[in-house]
């Protein structure tokens, strides 16, 4: 999606990766970077007169930990870290949480089903689990070749991200923690994950939103496999009216990914109005009954392969179920065991 064109963005230059940007009193950007085609994520330092808050982590690499090493020695030189917020579970935000919170010896603030599915990741999947995941892709079109590169998939996330303990401090919605440059209220969202936590302050008129309210790209919202009749887009559209409800639109929205920017009214009215008309034009292509791959032409523009399929299912699924849910499509499986689409 091209860049919204009425948004504000304050700062016209980024932080090189590593370094840090003032974007508002006591809130510095840090832009830490990534081992994936989105090569970077935002991360947020929260600085007061005792110490400073980090929200997010970055995801656990060699070179993610030799910027915090930096940031240790040059940042919180005279002050010390003293809590870290994850806003969710995806390992560019909570990668490293258990080495920083090992490291200076202090409790991770999630929410309760974020954590606990970081500690999924963290111990990798079980047999079971396993198998019900596979059983999910292979009804949405995974050939072998796809459920192979799937299994590896699994191995290698399990190494991006570091072992937590099982202490922390629960965020909930609408509460007010203390962090270190002031009060801030928790506003959960669900949709992109379980209970992803964003923070707004609203003395500083300023909102901290992770993945779930970007500039320029939209977040990936996807179905679970554990959960294969769940509505994760509805979840999402409905979090977005809740934030639009909850901020004003001249906040300085925080996102993990882009630039910050003001005009999160507009921004969140382009989203909805783009996915209500993708929900139409996919309901209109069910002209017949469709599998899940049938779809993705009418969706993507780029070659669906086994590095995107993951995403390119989740989405399509996740669109589907809304459909399924507002009473407008069935899902049946066909006789090849794959999930089969067609007009109410």
């Amino acid at each position: 999606m091209k860049e919204n064109s009425k948004l504000d963005y304050p700062f016209s230059k980024r932080p090189a990766d590593g370094q840090t940007l003032k974007v508002a009193p006591n809130i510095y950007w840090l832009r830490m970077p990534l081992p994936i085609a989105l090569n970077h994520i935002n991360l947020w330092l929260l600085e007061g007169d005792e110490g400073w808050t980090i929200v997010d982590s970055g995801m656990a690499t060699e070179e993610s930990k030799t910027v915090w090493k930096n940031i240790f020695t040059n940042v919180f030189k005279t002050k010390p870290l003293e809590k870290i917020v994850i806003t969710h579970m995806h390992l560019d935000h909570s990668g490293l949480a258990g080495w920083l919170t090992n490291e200076w010896d202090i409790e991770p603030y999630f929410t309760k089903k974020e954590f606990n599915e970081t500690l999924k990741i963290s111990k990798g999947m079980n047999p079971e689990q396993q198998k019900i995941t596979l059983d999910y892709y292979k009804k949405c079109g995974y050939d072998e070749e796809s459920q192979q590169h799937f299994i590896e998939r699994i191995g290698y996330r399990k190494t991006l991200v570091t072992n937590l303990k099982s202490n922390f401090q629960e965020l909930k919605d609408q509460q007010t923690p203390q962090l270190s440059d002031g009060i801030w209220k928790i506003i959960l969202a669900e949709g992109h994950s379980p209970a992803h936590a964003c923070l707004y302050s609203e003395q500083k008129n300023v909102f901290i939103c992770g993945d779930v309210l970007l500039p320029r790209i939209t977040p990936n919202v996807s179905v679970n496999p554990a959960h294969p009749d769940s509505n994760p887009l509805r979840d999402w559209l409905e979090s977005l009216e809740k934030i639009k409800q909850s901020i004003p639109d001249n906040t300085l929205v925080l996102p993990s990914h882009g630039y910050p920017f003001e005009g999160a009214h507009i921004r969140i009215e382009t989203l909805v109005s783009n996915h209500q008309e993708k929900l139409k034009k996919i309901y209109e292509y069910i002209d017949q009954p469709k599998t899940v791959s049938e779809f993705f032409p009418l969706l993507f523009q780029s070659k669906i392969n086994k590095h995107n399929l993951l995403l390119a299912v989740g989405e399509t699924m996740s669109h589907l179920n809304y459909l399924v849910a507002e009473g407008k499509i069935i899902k049946s499986i066909d006789n090849h065991g794959l999930y089969l689409f067609s007009r109410s």
